[in-house]
């Protein structure tokens, strides 16, 4: 690694475990700074399929903070049990070989092992995709382009026309 100083080359003198990755001091070869890098393992390229075409990498924060969302106010899920649930099931995605993974597959993944851990904050995530006629829709085709889909998908109420 180059010394964000000199741009000279630096070496590692200790390495410990931090939340989530590694930390490494360093010191540069040349000007003889210390300074500190933090090593975090990343999630293979996956990408997520959005509902309206675009194509997005995976990112697992972003599942956490969903699932902290709904479980907010649950003393049955404590943070260290949402990261849990949050590497299992980026791990399931990983391990199914895929490069891209629809945002539907990731909602039922998530309603999945959420059900087996909390009733009521399975049944706050799943309000997110619920229609106005009560329906899980996942599947279903949606314009994104209609306003009155995309607000009554977000749980609000339809737009009047």
């Amino acid at each position: 690694m180059q010394c964000p100083y000199c741009d000279g080359d630096s070496s590692v003198t200790e390495t410990r475990l931090a939340e989530g990755g590694l930390r490494r001091r360093r010191v540069c070869s040349q000007c003889k700074r210390r300074f500190t890098t933090y090593e975090k393992v990343g999630s293979p390229s996956l990408k997520v399929d959005k509902r309206d075409g675009r194509s997005e990498p995976f990112d697992g924060d972003k599942l956490l903070r969903s699932l902290v969302r709904v479980s907010r106010g649950r003393a049955a899920l404590p943070a260290d049990v949402l990261r849990r649930l949050a590497r299992d099931i980026e791990a399931g995605v990983v391990d199914g070989g895929h490069r891209s993974v629809r945002w539907s597959d990731l909602v039922v993944a998530v309603l999945r092992r959420l059900g087996g851990v909390d009733g009521l904050a399975t049944t706050r995530y799943r309000a997110n995709y619920v229609d106005d006629r009560g329906e899980l829709r996942l599947e279903k085709d949606v314009d994104p382009g209609d306003p009155r889909q995309a607000r009554s998908q977000l749980g609000l109420p339809g737009v009047e026309e």
